[in-house]
Order: structure tokens, then sequence, then C-alpha cells
């Protein structure tokens, strides 16, 4: 995945390599979370009205940080360390 992809203030979710990630390219920086959702497993998408990544299956909400905006949720999206090469988002 590219972070030149991902407009300011914006998310994306995909795969990097066989890792499912949320991306998001914020104002302060880049935050690389993983994607699956810390309630029962499934794959979050980013809603961009609200800058929220949300959870199809049970509703459970987190802002762009990963931080729980609602449940059924309790514990954040799991930060992952990444640099950037040439536009490319790598895993450290």
């Amino acid at each position: 995945m590219r972070i030149d992809e991902i407009g300011k203030d914006e998310g994306k979710a995909g795969k990097i390599g066989n890792i499912d990630v949320a991306v998001y390219n914020g104002e302060d920086g880049t935050i690389v979370l993983d994607a699956t959702c810390t309630h029962m497993g499934c794959i979050v998408s980013f809603n961009s009205a609200d800058k929220t990544w949300d959870c199809p299956c049970h509703g459970s909400r987190f802002k762009a940080d990963g931080t729980v905006f609602a449940g059924p949720a309790v514990a954040p999206l799991n930060r992952i360390a990444f640099r950037i090469e040439s536009s490319e988002i790598i895993f450290d």
C-alpha cells in the first residue's frame, strides 16, 4: 500500500503482505493499525464522513487513531510499527 494513495485526513483499509491494515493519513502524520476489530475479529473499514473505523459485523467504531469510539469492542485497534520508503508503507 502506498501512502500517496491516501488523501490527507483520510483512511484506507487493505492488505500489506498477508496482514489486514487500516491506514490513516492525518494532519499530524500517518497511523497504521491492525484492521481486525478487537471485538470478534471482523475487518474494519473507514467511514470518511465521521473519520472513524467501523466494524460491519457488530457495530464497533474506532476513532482514526484506533481508540474505541463505540462498542461493543472495549480494546483499541492495535498499532503497527512502520516506516515509509518511496511512498511505500514498510513494517519495522
